[in-house]
């Protein structure tokens, strides 16, 4: 076998996060949070947009809050964001993540099983897995609504291996951030941190194995389960 599949750990089932592991949908949330915040006079940089991804709603309305400042107004807020969100994925859909598909067919031919976890509420997630025409991919997905509480809390990464019917340290999550990472080190999974741009080392720290995309981690599941020879 070569090595390479050595980076990551045997396991019987896989956890999906959603939001920027298994849709590409952070830009349509950063498109629709700076046009927002545009209209209170406020510019949101990348490095702000980029922290919030991964915290529950709460977070980042407080966070919105504090950038905004004295001006800021909750629920126009979250009015405008969310039509300037619709408008986007209206118009653009969302993308599933490179390699997803790929990795999905892996695991289907291996029989190994998988379910999605979020820290979105079930509506709301199982809206933007139909604009990514997702929806009959993830038929065993848990969502925010489901659990007493979201990441970081282990309760999503737990309830997910509960109705895999897998202990916990047989499943591999697979994510994007340290809110979600630090969630399946609690659950006491096997974390994996998937992320096409350069992670910090406290980051990569949460994690088992690290891959820059989807396609990598398929390639090293195929690698793991090849014959040796």
């Amino acid at each position: 076998m070569n090595m390479q599949a050595m980076r990551l750990p045997a396991f019987k089932a896989v956890i999906f996060d959603m939001d920027g592991l298994v849709l590409d949908s952070e830009p349509t949330y950063v498109f629709a949070w700076k046009k927002a915040a545009a209209e209170f006079a406020v510019h949101l940089d990348d490095d702000f947009t980029q922290d919030l991804f991964g915290r529950q709603a709460e977070d980042v309305e407080r966070a919105m809050a504090e950038k905004i400042g004295e001006g800021y107004q909750r629920e126009r807020f979250l009015e405008l964001a969310a039509r300037f969100w619709r408008a986007r994925v209206n118009t653009c859909g969302i993308a599933p993540m490179p390699g997803l598909e790929e990795l999905l067919e892996i695991l289907d031919s291996l029989r190994i099983p998988y379910a999605l976890a979020t820290n979105s509420e079930r509506n709301y997630a199982a809206q933007c897995l139909g604009l990514a025409r997702l929806e009959l991919r993830f038929p065993l997905a848990v969502t925010r609504d489901q659990v007493a509480a979201g990441k970081p809390a282990p309760d999503l990464f737990l309830e997910a291996a509960r109705r895999l019917g897998r202990p916990p340290d047989q499943c591999l999550v697979l994510e994007d951030s340290a809110t979600g990472l630090l969630a399946a080190c609690r659950a006491g999974t096997i974390p994996a941190l998937v992320l096409a741009r350069p992670a910090p080392q406290e980051l990569k720290a949460l994690a088992a194995a690290s891959f820059r995309s989807l396609r990598e981690v398929a390639e090293d599941i195929r690698l793991l389960t090849a014959p040796n020879v």
